[in-house]
């Protein structure tokens, strides 16, 4: 309540907002570092890149401004229609086998008896924490043509083998198999947590209304958690343009062009030819592709329900 007594406030009032203003004072002085770091080592570095791709820079000399022609020498080049056609085929392979792969996981995991339940949780989460290279070396091996552990079990029951990394037309499902089953992702732990907070009124009302297990998760389910295959989206569609060092490692784009990917391509410009300058030039226009990509799933994944 508001006191005053002939037009003057109590004293105490001033002493709240000068704590107040004192407090938000601290924070912004606390926060200050945090954002300093931020900037110096996230924000200076990308907007860096945006502007080298404007200028020639060899990483030793000074840089020469080039305008656009580092944008449309890329454009232009053999590679550029290849390059694209690679890249939309893992974005669309890895959103696909997130969404399928995680989703059904984080289903089955919810409808699980409490202890199972947990046990599972623990299982499928753990090997999220092996960093990436153990991961890729593992698959390696296993998709070592002839040697390897999955050409031997098809050789075992009499199917063909495959050179999965060697035949241009497989290479690329190789590398979508890198992680099968592809469930130990933050995907999976994005859409439990969106199965944990349904609510559970519109459970039972589906309940009452005899809904099986498959129509519930095409009525309630997938329409209420259209946030969270958004955010799933998103995150593997920019993963999978980001994430170059699985074919970096198997392939290095090979065999011929047959996985080759911008990524790939801006790594080995700027770091094995010194063309820095080309090398951003890509990686603005993927940070552009990416933006797009963003945006038009933010708006075509919008939720539809009130």
């Amino acid at each position: 309540m508001d006191v005053t007594f002939m037009g003057v406030e109590p004293r105490v009032h001033r002493g709240v907002s000068w704590w107040r203003y004192r407090y938000r004072a601290v924070l912004a002085v606390l926060l200050l570092p945090s954002l300093l770091l931020i900037g110096v080592f996230s924000y200076y570095p990308a907007v860096r890149s945006l502007i080298g791709g404007f200028y020639q820079w060899n990483g030793f000399s000074a840089p020469t401004y080039a305008g656009i022609s580092q944008f449309r020498q890329y454009i232009q080049a053999p590679t550029f229609g290849i390059e694209a056609r690679n890249l939309g085929i893992l974005v669309g392979g890895s959103v696909l086998i997130s969404l399928v792969s995680q989703f059904t996981a984080a289903e089955i995991v919810m409808h699980m008896p409490r202890r199972a339940a947990t046990a599972a949780k623990y299982v499928l989460v753990l090997p999220i924490v092996l960093p990436p290279l153990v991961l890729i070396e593992v698959w390696a091996y296993l998709l070592q043509p002839g040697s390897g552990l999955i050409d031997r079990i098809f050789g075992a029951v009499g199917l063909p083998q495959p050179t999965w990394f060697s035949d241009p037309h497989l290479a690329l499902v190789g590398i979508l198999l890198v992680g099968f089953p592809w469930i130990s992702n933050l995907g999976f732990l994005i859409f439990l947590g969106g199965l944990q907070n349904l609510p559970k009124d519109v459970l039972d009302a589906g309940r009452l209304d005899g809904l099986s297990a498959v129509r519930r998760v095409f009525a309630i389910d997938i329409p209420l958690l259209m946030p969270q295959f958004r955010i799933v989206v998103i995150l593997s569609g920019i993963f999978a343009v980001q994430n170059f060092i699985p074919i970096l490692l198997l392939t290095n784009g090979g065999p011929g062009t047959a996985t080759l990917v911008p990524g790939l391509d801006m790594y080995q410009s700027a770091f094995q030819n010194d063309q820095y300058g080309y090398g951003m030039a890509i990686g603005t226009l993927l940070f552009v592709a990416m933006l797009i990509f963003t945006l038009i799933v933010m708006r075509a994944l919008r939720p539809r329900t009130n």
